[in-house]
């Protein structure tokens, strides 16, 4: 076969030609890169799987709910009558039935509730969210359950009555004793704490530390 002169002229332009950049100098993209943009475009898997999106096992719970009841000794005077007050500072009823309210054995080194003068709650006794409860103490003749002798006009029409009394000079604690022995409530009454027409009551009422208060049987405690 013959090839012409114009044939002859092409094959030597076309490789000859020192501008035509050979294959290897061409930029290679990194076979990383083009992964990863492949796998961040719109990986469905990627998005939101529908099992950790709104569990309500997992969304805390809310609305009201109810509190525990809780009884404290809220106000004491020892200096004149003997009364110990209760307020049921929690959310819900108590059952106090069982219930012994004490002060302390002296002859117990470093104290401890003297349960045979205690007074104990009957069966049915219960103090509801906010309530007080006033025990008259110090009597001799004290009296089971609810009694219609208090305080007279200075306090509720209905309270109880205890055997044992509190010790202004001595100083006491009271102690309000559950099943088992365990405490359920305690307030000290420190050596001579007050005057005469005060008492040791906590401020705020139902929550505060003790001080001086004006005596309050019954109700909210004030400052003197």
């Amino acid at each position: 076969m013959k090839l012409t002169w114009q044939w002859l002229a092409l094959i030597g332009i076309v490789g000859c030609d020192d501008t035509t950049p050979a294959v290897t100098d061409v930029p290679v993209v990194p076979t990383d890169v083009q992964t990863d943009a492949v796998a961040d475009a719109g990986n469905p898997d990627d998005v939101g799987n529908p099992n950790d999106v709104g569990n309500p096992n997992d969304v805390p719970m809310t609305g009201d709910v109810p509190a525990a009841g809780r009884v404290v000794i809220n106000e004491i005077q020892a200096a004149g009558d003997d009364w110990v007050e209760l307020t049921n500072v929690g959310g819900a009823p108590v059952d106090l039935g069982g219930l012994i309210l004490a002060d302390s054995d002296t002859s117990v080194d470093g104290g401890a509730p003297r349960l045979t003068d205690g007074l104990t709650f009957p069966a049915g006794t219960s103090l509801a969210p906010g309530q007080y409860l006033l025990v008259v103490a110090d009597l001799s003749d004290a009296g089971s359950g609810p009694q219609m002798t208090c305080l007279g006009d200075a306090g509720p029409t209905t309270c109880y009555h205890a055997n044992f009394g509190i010790s202004a000079p001595r100083g006491e604690r009271i102690y309000l004793i559950g099943a088992g022995g365990a405490e359920v409530a305690t307030a000290d009454y420190p050596p001579n704490a007050v005057a005469a027409g005060r008492t040791w009551g906590r401020l705020p009422d139902g929550a505060g530390d003790f001080a001086a208060t004006a005596p309050t049987p019954g109700a909210r405690n004030t400052a003197p």
